[in-house]
Formats: structure tokens, sequence, C-alpha cells
């Protein structure tokens, strides 16, 4: 695969590889760890794909739902549904809003199925009854936690090497409160969703007490009711 820009997307029936005699030609979809790449990274498989299996298995459930507990059927929504939302969700940050809402539509039906709520009704105040963050929220956070794990030495070294502390020329307030170097990135639709970037961007903006957190736990705690009062509150 050739990743490039839908504007150089034209020359890549152009690339090929040959082994013997046989002609490898590029592609423009691949699946890695069960995440689906496309040659422009607009992760349009990767989200079609999460769609799809989402109703399918919001369907299945919805079919017996009169049957079900109200914790056997969020017990069957977390275990088939949501976590195909959160797997590999990082990857989805920074997409357009247009993309976001389609996963966001499958996590408001999933919402609407556990509490039995009718397609009319307003759906925020049934997902701050669950307790449960919006999609891009969810993405945001786990990327955190992987930068949180990653300057405390609990996450692949490569990570670890992406994050740079700052520190500032002479001696300001702001040394001492775990800030990251953001980096400039000569694009927006691809730089800005990179690891490098978008690791410092998202912790720069958190409270110190949330990024002065010493261990993993008391990070997600702490992070996870920033996020829900700052979506839920208004």
């Amino acid at each position: 695969m050739l990743f490039t820009s839908k504007r150089n997307s034209q020359f890549m029936d152009k690339v090929s590889v040959r082994v013997g005699n046989a002609r490898i030609t590029s592609t423009i979809c691949v699946r890695n760890l069960g995440a689906m790449f496309d040659s422009n990274t607009t992760m349009t498989q990767q989200i079609t794909s999460i769609c799809r299996s989402g109703y399918a298995q919001l369907r299945s459930i919805g079919r017996i739902r009169r049957y079900l507990s109200n914790d056997t059927t969020k017990s069957f929504v977390y275990g088939l549904v949501m976590s195909r939302l959160d797997y590999c969700n990082a990857l989805i940050h920074g997409l357009p809003d247009t993309m976001i809402s389609k996963l966001q539509r499958v996590q408001n039906t999933a919402a609407r199925i556990v509490t039995r709520t009718a397609r009319h009704n307003h759906i925020t105040p049934v997902l701050k009854k669950l307790h449960w963050l919006p999609v891009k929220y969810r993405a945001q956070f786990k990327l955190l936690v992987h930068t949180h794990k990653a300057l405390h030495d609990r996450s692949p070294v490569y990570l670890r090497d992406m994050l740079h502390m700052y520190t500032p020329g002479r001696t300001l307030r702001s040394q001492n409160t775990q800030l990251l170097v953001v980096p400039k990135m000569r694009t927006t639709t691809y730089g800005n969703r990179c690891f490098s970037y978008a690791a410092p961007s998202l912790w720069n903006g958190l409270p110190a007490d949330i990024r002065e957190s010493k261990t993993t736990e008391t990070f997600k705690k702490r992070l996870k009711t920033h996020y829900f009062l700052v979506h839920y509150s208004h």
C-alpha cells in the first residue's frame, strides 16, 4: 500500500512490485491488527466496518430485548457494540465531524436499546444517565491514557520518544506543570492527527491536577470526570 493524499491518488494504479514473474499491484485498503487502513488515511473503511457490525449486533439484541433485564442488555451492548467502538478508537481522533457522527449514531442507538428510550426523545440525557462519554471524547480519552502511560514508562519506547517535556529557557511557573512540546506540522489534515502532535495538544489542555496524576487508574478517573463535566455540564 502507498499512503498518499487524495490529490495524488490517481497515481496509485501505476505503483506495483515485481517478484520473480509475478506483478503485485498496490491496494487501497488493508487490515492491520483488526483496523482497516485506507490509502488516504480517511479511516472510511474502518468506520463503515464498525457501523455495519455494530448495527447488526444491535438488531439482534433489539429482537430479544423484551426478554432481557437491563443489566443483561447492558452487558451484551458493552461486549458486542461498545467494545467495537472503543477498539483502536484513538485512530479516529481529528477526523471530520461527519465521520465521527456515524459512530455516534451507533452509540445513540445502543443507549436507546439499553434504556428503552423512544427514537424521538433527546439522547443527551440518556447518555448522561448511563455515564457514557460520546465517541469523540472516548477517542481523546484513549489517546490521553496512552500519553500518560508513555510519560510514566508504561508503554512502548517508540511512543515515549515522540513526546518531549516542555522546558522554558528561563525560570517560569510553567516549568513544573508537566506540559509537553507541541511540534509544528506541515499539514492540518494528516499532521495534526499524528500521535506526536495530537497527544501533546490534548495533554496541555488538561487541568494541572489531571496531568500530575501519579497512577494510571487515578488519571483515568480524573480524566473521565473532567470530560463528563465538560460535555454534560452545559
